[in-house]
C-alpha cells in the first residue's frame, strides 16, 4: 500500500490543479492551445508548443531528490516522461538515460530545477517531422540558498504520430550536463 500512496497523492494534486485552473479561467481570457489540440495553428507551431511542454516537464524538478536516487523515484519519473516519446523506452533504451539527466543533476547538485527563457527556432521542417533548435536557462535553486543559472542549448526532433507531436530525439547540451553531473 505504501508504494501507491505517492501515486494517490500525485493524482489528487493533479485533479485539484485541473479543477482549480478550469474554474479560474474566464470566457474573455486568451487561452494557449494545448499541444495536439485541434486548432488553427500550423504544424510547426503545434510542434513548438509540444517541445515547450516537454522541456518544461523534463527540466522542472520541484523537490530535491535524495541522492542516490531511490528506485520508486526513478520509476515515477519514467512513467511521467514516457508518454512524450515517439518510441517506448523498451524499444529505445537510450531514452531511459535522457529522462534521468535532470533528476540526477538535481540530486547531485542538491537543487530544485526550473527552465526559464526558452526559445525555439526551426532548423528543419518536413511532413510530420520538425527539428527545433532550442536555448534556455536552467535555474538551480540550491538547498544552501544559492541560485545558479546554467545556459543550455540543443536540438529537439519531433515526429507527428496520429496527430500528436512526440519526441524522436534530443541532442542536448552534453558540456553543460557534464559540469552538473561530474563523472
Amino acid at each position: 500500500m505504501k508504494k501507491f500512496s505517492w501515486l494517490f497523492g500525485f493524482m489528487l494534486v493533479a485533479i485539484m490543479l485541473v479543477i482549480g485552473c478550469s474554474q479560474a479561467s474566464t470566457p474573455n481570457e486568451s487561452k494557449l492551445p494545448l499541444p495536439n489540440e485541434k486548432s488553427t495553428l500550423s504544424p510547426t507551431e503545434e510542434a513548438t508548443i509540444a517541445a515547450q511542454v516537454f522541456k518544461t516537464k523534463e527540466y522542472t524538478i520541484g523537490k530535491v531528490p535524495e541522492w542516490p536516487l531511490l528506485e520508486d523515484v526513478v520509476l515515477e519519473r519514467y512513467a511521467e516522461m514516457e508518454p512524450f516519446y515517439a518510441e517506448r523506452f523498451a524499444d529505445k533504451p537510450v531514452n531511459y538515460s535522457y529522462v534521468l539527466l535532470a533528476l540526477r543533476a538535481a540530486g547531485i547538485q542538491q537543487a530544485s530545477l526550473q527552465p526559464e527563457n526558452m526559445k525555439f527556432t526551426v532548423y528543419q521542417e518536413l511532413e510530420n517531422y520538425v527539428d527545433l533548435d532550442y536555448t534556455m536557462d536552467l535555474m538551480l535553486d540550491k538547498q544552501n540558498g544559492k541560485i545558479e543559472r546554467v545556459p543550455l542549448e540543443g536540438r529537439l526532433s519531433l515526429v507527428n504520430k496520429d496527430g500528436a507531436w512526440l519526441i524522436q530525439a534530443d541532442d542536448f547540451d552534453d558540456a553543460a550536463f557534464l559540469k552538473l553531473i561530474p563523472q
